[in-house]
C-alpha cells in the first residue's frame, strides 16, 4: 500500500512537471510571434521579446528557441538597415539551429542572403538564397518557394538587372495571390515597384499594397510603399505628385522612427529638386540624407555596445545556472547517499537477525571499524584527486598562458617586420630620384611611417598645426570672413602644400568630404577655375 502512494504521489509530480513545461512552451511561442508581428510596427519592442525569447531559450538549454529567437532579432536590426549586426545573428542563429530543424535552416539561408544582398555581395546573396530554395523546394512549401524568389528578385534589383528582378518578383507575387498571403503580397509588390519600367501599372500596384499594410497595421512598409509610389511619379515626371507620396512616406517612416527610409526619402526628394532645377533644396536635401545616415551609423554602433553588454548579462546568466545546477545535482547526489546508507543498515539489520544474540556485538564493532576505514580512505582518495585535479589545472593554465604569449610575439614579430621593409623598400626608390623629388617622396615615406601611430598623435599634431598657423588663420578670416571652420582648417594644410592622402590622415574625413570642402573653399575664396589655390594662400 505504501509502495502505490508513493508511485502515485511520483506520478502526480511528474504530471505537474509536464503541464508546468507545456505551459512555459505556449508563453515562449507567443513571446516569438510578439516579436515577428511587431518587427516592422514596433522594432525596440520587437527586439525586447526577440531578446527575452533568447533569455528563455539558453535557460532551458533549447537551441531551436534560441536559434529563432536570433533570427528575429536579425530580421529586426536589418530592418533598422544594421546588416552588419543582422548577418552576425544570422551567422549565430545558424550555429544554434539543430541539424534536423530543415525549414529553420531555410528560413535563416534567406535571411542571410538578404544582407549580403544589402552588402552588395550579389555572389554570396545567391548563393545563401539558392540553398534556401533547395530546401523549400525538397519540402514542396510554397510560401517560402515565393519568398525565396522575392530575394532573388531583391538581389538583382540591388545589382541593377531590373529585368531579371521584375521575372522573380511576380514569380513570387503569383504564389503569394495563389495562397492568399495578404502581408507577403504587399511585400512582394513593394520591391517590384523600386525599379524603373512600366510606372503606370506600379502606381496601380503600390497603392494596393499600401490598403494591405495599413489594413494590418505595418506603418514601416506603409513608409517604404509611399517612398516608392513617389519614385514612380518620378519616374513618370508627376513631380508634385512625387513630393506628395514622399511627404507620406516621411511621417510614417518618422512614426516607426526608421531611418533608413528617411535616407532614402531624402535622397528621392533631392532627385526630384534636382529634375526641377531647384538645386538649392536638392542640395538640403541631400545634406539632411547625410545627417540621418550619421544617425544611422552612431545607432548601430550603439547597438554594437549594447549587444556585447548583453553577451555579458547572458554569459552571468548561463554560469549562475550552471552553479544551480551543479548545486542541484549535488543536493541529488547527498539523498542518493543517504538513500544508499539506509538500504545498507537495513540489509544489515536482516543479516543480523539471522545470527544468534552473543555474536552482535562483535558484529556490529567489525562493520563501523570496516565502515570508518572506507570513509577514511574515501576521504584520502578524493583528497589526492583533488589536489591531482588542481595541479592538471595549473599545469594547463600556464601552458595556455604561454601559447598565447607566444602568439602575440609571433603577431609582433611579423607585424613589424612588415613595416620595416614597406620602409626599406619605400626609401629605396628615392635612390633613383632627382634631388627635388626626394624630398616630395620622403614627405611621403614620413607620411607613411606617421599613419601608423596617427591616432595617438593626431590631437597633438592638430594642435601643432593650429599654433603654428594662428596668424595665416586670423589673416584669412580678416579677409574672407564668410568662410567656415573646416574650410579654414583645409586651407591651412594646403597651404602646408600636403596631398589629399595626408589631409585625409590627419583630419580622418574621407577623400570625398575633403574634395567638397575643397570646393566651397574656392567658391568662398573666388578663384578662377585655373587658378592654383595653394599657390593663392601660401600668399595670403
Amino acid at each position: 500500500m505504501k509502495t502505490l502512494i508513493l508511485f502515485l504521489f511520483l506520478f502526480l509530480a511528474l504530471s505537474e512537471s509536464g503541464i508546468g513545461i507545456l505551459a512555459q512552451n505556449d508563453d515562449v511561442e507567443a513571446i516569438l510571434r510578439k516579436a515577428y508581428e511587431l518587427d516592422t510596427s514596433n522594432p525596440e519592442e520587437a527586439i525586447k521579446n526577440a531578446q527575452q525569447a533568447y533569455e528563455i531559450g539558453k535557460e532551458r538549454n533549447d537551441p531551436v528557441i534560441c536559434s529563432r529567437a536570433l533570427f528575429i532579432y536579425a530580421r529586426i536590426t536589418m530592418f533598422e538597415g544594421d546588416f552588419d549586426l543582422g548577418l552576425s545573428l544570422c551567422f549565430n542563429a545558424l550555429n544554434y539551429c539543430p541539424d534536423d530543424s530543415i525549414s529553420l535552416q531555410a528560413e535563416i539561408y534567406n535571411g542571410i542572403g538578404w544582407g549580403y544582398t544589402k552588402l552588395n555581395n550579389k555572389d554570396r546573396a545567391i548563393d545563401y538564397t539558392d540553398k534556401s530554395l533547395e530546401i523549400y523546394q525538397e519540402l514542396s512549401d510554397s510560401i517560402g518557394i515565393a519568398l525565396s524568389y522575392n530575394h532573388k528578385g531583391f538581389i538583382y534589383y540591388n545589382a541593377q538587372e531590373y529585368d531579371k528582378a521584375d521575372y522573380f518578383f511576380n514569380m513570387a507575387l503569383d504564389i503569394f495571390r495563389k495562397t492568399n498571403s495578404q502581408r507577403n503580397i504587399a511585400a512582394v509588390i513593394n520591391n517590384l515597384c523600386m525599379s524603373p519600367g512600366n510606372s503606370e501599372e506600379k502606381v496601380k500596384l503600390i497603392q494596393e499594397a499600401i490598403k494591405i499594410n495599413l489594413s494590418l497595421g505595418i506603418i514601416w512598409s506603409v513608409a517604404a510603399n509611399y517612398n516608392n509610389l513617389g519614385k514612380q511619379y518620378y519616374y513618370l515626371h508627376k513631380y508634385e505628385d512625387a513630393l506628395v507620396a514622399l511627404d507620406m512616406a516621411k511621417e510614417y517612416a518618422q512614426r516607426v522612427k526608421a531611418k533608413d527610409l528617411l535616407s532614402e526619402n531624402y535622397l528621392q526628394r533631392s532627385l526630384i529638386y534636382a529634375a526641377q532645377k531647384d538645386y538649392p533644396l536638392a542640395y538640403s536635401c541631400l545634406q539632411k540624407q547625410t545627417e540621418v545616415n550619421k544617425e544611422i551609423q552612431s545607432e548601430k554602433n550603439l547597438r554594437e555596445i549594447e549587444r556585447k553588454i548583453t553577451s555579458q548579462q547572458l554569459l552571468k546568466l548561463k554560469q549562475e545556472y550552471e552553479l544551480q545546477q551543479k548545486e542541484h545535482d549535488l543536493a541529488i547526489l547527498q539523498k542518493n547517499w543517504i538513500i544508499t546508507f539506509i538500504v545498507m543498515l537495513l540489509c544489515i539489520l536482516l543479516l543480523f537477525a539471522r545470527f544468534r544474540w552473543f555474536k552482535k556485538k562483535k558484529e556490529l564493532e567489525l562493520i563501523a571499524q570496516q565502515y570508518e576505514l572506507e570513509q577514511s580512505q574515501r576521504k584520502i582518495m578524493e583528497l589526492e584527486i583533488k589536489e591531482k585535479e588542481e595541479k592538471i589545472g595549473n599545469i594547463d593554465h600556464e601552458l595556455q598562458a604561454a601559447k598565447e604569449k607566444l602568439g602575440y610575439m609571433l603577431l609582433f614579430l611579423r607585424s613589424r617586420n612588415e613595416l620595416l621593409e614597406k620602409i626599406r623598400n619605400m626609401i629605396r626608390e628615392t635612390y633613383k630620384m632627382e634631388s627635388a623629388e626626394q624630398l616630395t617622396y620622403l614627405k611621403k615615406v614620413n607620411t607613411f611611417i606617421a599613419q601608423y601611430q596617427i591616432e595617438e598623435q593626431k590631437d597633438e599634431l592638430s594642435i601643432q598645426i593650429e599654433e603654428q598657423n594662428k596668424a595665416f588663420s586670423k589673416r584669412l578670416e580678416e579677409r574672407f570672413p564668410c568662410i567656415t571652420t573646416a574650410e579654414k582648417n583645409l586651407a591651412v594644410l594646403l597651404r602646408m602644400n600636403l596631398s589629399s592622402k595626408e589631409i585625409t590622415l590627419i583630419t580622418g574625413n574621407s577623400t570625398k568630404t575633403i574634395s567638397m570642402t575643397r570646393h566651397r573653399l574656392r567658391k568662398h575664396l573666388e578663384l578662377a577655375s585655373d587658378e592654383d589655390i595653394i599657390a593663392f594662400l601660401q600668399k595670403v
